[in-house]
C-alpha cells in the first residue's frame, strides 16, 4: 500500500515537471488558441492559394506547430477547402 502511494506521488511530481518543461519550451511568439482560431480561415486561404502565411502571421504559425488540436483544425479546414468534393450517385 505504501509503495503504491509513493509511486502515485512520484507520478504526480513527474507530471508536474513534464508540464513545466513543456511550458518552458513554448515559443514566445506563440499567439495562443484564441488568436489562431480567429485567424484560421485567413491562414487556410493563404495556404490554399500557395502562399506562406508564416511570414505574415508568425505567432499563429508558431501556435499551429505547438498545439495539436489547433493543427488538426487547420488540417481539416485545409482539406475541406482544397480536396474535391466526393461524387454522389445519381438520384433516381
Amino acid at each position: 500500500m505504501e509503495i503504491e502511494a509513493q509511486n502515485a506521488s512520484d507520478d504526480h511530481r513527474s507530471d508536474h515537471w513534464a508540464r513545466l518543461d513543456a511550458f518552458l519550451q513554448t515559443d514566445p511568439r506563440d499567439a495562443g488558441c484564441d488568436e489562431a482560431m480567429e485567424m484560421l480561415d485567413v491562414y487556410v486561404e493563404l495556404l490554399a492559394a500557395g502562399n506562406d502565411p508564416s511570414e505574415r502571421f508568425p505567432g499563429v504559425h508558431a501556435h499551429f506547430l505547438a498545439c495539436g488540436p489547433c493543427a488538426q483544425d487547420l488540417a481539416g479546414l485545409l482539406s475541406a477547402l482544397t480536396e474535391p468534393a466526393p461524387s454522389r450517385p445519381d438520384s433516381p
